[in-house]
């Protein structure tokens, strides 16, 4: 599981616990229904599998151009994007 994943899950939990909280009566009706809407979305993200990623001779020009043609940023920017941070 990559880390967005982790942290959707986490907050995921944390929505969850929070709506069913005792004292959750006490929040606007919009706020409630805001909050259902987040947990919906983000159960969804949740649920799609993770697509495959290439490093294709695409990606790497784009990670160039991207950077400027410098080889130290073009590094940290490969780098960030095998672990799927980028």
């Amino acid at each position: 599981m990559t880390d967005l994943k982790k942290a959707a899950q986490q907050a995921l939990e944390a929505l969850e616990e929070a709506t069913n909280y005792t004292g959750c009566e006490a929040w606007s009706p919009s706020m409630t229904d805001e909050c259902l809407a987040v947990a919906v979305t983000l159960r969804a993200a949740l649920e799609q599998p993770e697509q495959e990623r290439k490093l294709t001779d695409e990606v790497i020009a784009d990670l160039w151009h991207q950077n400027g043609g410098f080889h130290h940023h073009f590094a940290r920017a490969l780098e960030r994007w095998l672990k799927g941070q980028a």
